[in-house]
């Protein structure tokens, strides 16, 4: 009788201990695979290939497109909120402003590469394939946007301000600096969010974030945009950075 109540709990044990073994490659195949974008000919070449047609484009008519001219500009047409910007450019506040766009932009592609795992490389490219989209859409939207909208940067509004300058001069609205540094960090933030890793990620979220800000912030400084220019910049190069990884297809 003892005999049999051992056998019966080591069968039972045995029983136990056998399907958590096998239950072991089953709880690994459930575990689902990391997600990559899906990167083909189409449609991610066609809009490469858009962006840099409108970039060309605009390129190509740059002498044509209208300008302003007014020398200086009427400051009662521009927001309270601007007029503090009012001045002529500042060379070391411009400089700032170039040196971290170029640091949000590389430092959110570098993070993208780093934040796969070992050995990913062609995941890798995926994802820089898609980051890579998200500029150049944001560059070419922001391009036609200020042909659009056509207004005067902030040193045209100087009383004395010289009555021929550069035809960028004319194309302040968005701010292409506030733009480009958001538009990397959402881009940044969209992916991860996407592959299901934005929790563990918020410090460098944030910080390419601030790099943004600190950009815009210098673009102001610099007497080459509004606080409204670099508002509306931010605006579009955060929608587009994050809607783009949002709705692209993966697998």
């Amino acid at each position: 009788m003892i005999n049999g109540f051992i056998k019966l709990r080591l069968a039972i044990a045995s029983g136990f201990a056998g399907a958590a073994l096998l239950g072991q490659p089953l709880r690994a195949q459930q575990v689902p695979a990391p997600v990559r974008f899906e990167v083909h000919t189409w449609p991610d070449a066609a809009i490469m290939g858009a962006g840099t047609a409108a970039l060309v484009l605009r390129s190509v008519l740059r002498d044509r497109l209208p300008r302003v001219t007014c020398a200086p500009c009427n400051l009662s047409g521009i927001w309270g909120v601007d007029r503090a910007a009012v001045g002529l450019p500042r060379l070391p506040a411009q400089r700032a402003s170039n040196l971290l766009r170029g640091g949000a932009s590389w430092g959110a592609g570098t993070l993208i590469v780093l934040a796969r795992g070992r050995g990913a490389w062609v995941a890798r490219l995926e994802d820089l394939v898609v980051f890579a989209e998200v500029l150049n859409t944001t560059n070419a939207a922001t391009t036609w946007m200020k042909v659009l909208v056509r207004r005067p940067r902030p040193e045209r509004y100087v009383v004395g301000a010289p009555d021929s300058t550069t035809r960028d001069d004319s194309f302040g609205l968005p701010s292409g600096h506030a733009s480009q540094a958001f538009a990397a960090a959402a881009a940044y933030a969209s992916i991860l969010h996407r592959r299901g890793a934005l929790g563990r990620h918020k410090t460098e979220i944030a910080a390419l974030f601030a790099l943004a800000a600190a950009t815009g912030a210098m673009r102001v400084a610099a007497h080459k945009h509004f606080p409204t220019d670099v508002i509306a910049g931010a605006a579009l190069g955060t929608a587009i950075g994050w809607t783009l990884p949002a709705i692209h297809a993966t697998r």
